[in-house]
Order: structure tokens, then sequence, then C-alpha cells
């Protein structure tokens, strides 16, 4: 019977009897060596479109890798095997990464965004905090912590305080701001306003 992969990182397991004298080296040695890229090692993936990582049974390949940096100009898609496996990801493309297996959820990694992803053979997910991406939870904690305390205020006389989902600031009103501003209810107040 011939050597068959492991399921997740596809390393050779010996049938009984075969390889006789040579499981040790080079067999054993071949197998060691891809358990350790698996746990600790490191590959770097120059991206020029979307891409497929490479996976090989007995054969050293991308996807075994621990860790995964990806460079290039970014906006781009990489597919992963589907199988079982954590990854640490660094996004060092100009763009936004999306990782996925060709089917279920995606992991979408913005630019300079690095952290472990985990595929379970189907979905590609992003660390999560409360049904949030790391980097969402984390933004909206840093908004939240912000009421109270608002930008400087020199030089913002009469400016209201917007947003644009990023960075609170003080900055005129555009007319797209108060496209569903309700007159007849503005009308209503001012009434009142005066009456008063």
């Amino acid at each position: 019977m011939p050597s068959t992969a492991t399921p997740s990182l596809r390393l050779e397991m010996q049938a009984a009897g075969e390889n006789l004298n040579t499981w040790g080296a080079p067999k054993l040695n071949t197998v060691i060596a891809l358990i350790d890229f698996a746990i600790a090692g490191w590959t770097v993936v120059n991206l020029t479109g979307n891409a497929v990582l490479t996976s090989a049974n007995f054969a050293p390949d991308q996807a075994r890798a621990a860790m995964l940096k990806f460079t290039g100009p970014g906006g781009c898609t990489v597919t992963l095997p589907s199988v079982s496996k954590r990854y640490d990801v660094v996004n060092a493309t100009a763009g936004t990464l999306t990782l996925t297996t060709g089917a279920g959820q995606a992991a979408v990694l913005g630019p300079g965004d690095a952290g472990p992803v985990t595929c379970d053979g189907v979905n590609v997910l992003c660390a999560q905090i409360g049904g949030r991406t790391l980097k969402a939870y984390v933004d909206a904690q840093a908004w939240a912590g912000q009421s109270g305390t608002l930008p400087g205020q020199e030089g913002a006389a009469g400016l209201p305080l917007v947003t644009d989902g990023q960075a609170p600031r003080w900055a005129p009103l555009t007319t797209s701001a108060i496209s569903d501003f309700d007159r007849s209810v503005a009308g209503l107040a001012l009434a009142l306003s005066l009456t008063l």
C-alpha cells in the first residue's frame, strides 16, 4: 500500500512495511521539516493579481506556512486550500486583501492589517469580537472613547462636529449631509421658539 497524505498539512504517512531502511532519512526528516514550517514557517507572496496558494503532498508549499506576508499592489483575492488551518497574515500590499477558499465566508484585511486568520475548510475568518472584525471593534471603541472629548476647538466656532466614519472633526455641513432634513419639523421648531 502506498503512502497517503494527512488531510490538513499533506504530510506523508507511511504504509506498513513501506520504504524499508529509508524511513528515518530522508523520509522522517522531510516530515519533521514540513511540520516545523507549518508551526513556525514564514512565506512572502508577491501578488500581481489574484492568486492560489500552492499546496503539494509530501513537499514544501506556500499553504503549509504558519505565517504569510503578502506584498504587491493589493486589491487581490488569494484562494487557500479547503482544509482546516490557522494562519498569521500580514497584508503588506497597497490595497485590500481577500482570503477565501472559493466558498463560504471570506476574510478581508486592509492595507497594513495583520492578525490571525482561521480557515475551517470552507469559511475564512479574521479575529472577531462581538461579531465585528478586530479593526471594526477597535474603531468602535475608540469612537466611544471620544464621547465627551471633542477635537481641538480653536478656529471651529459655529461648525458642527462631523465624522467620515473614521475620525471626528469640525467641518461645515454639506448639502448631502442634510439631504434628509425635514423642513416641516424645522419650521415647527422655529415657530415654537419664536412663540416662547
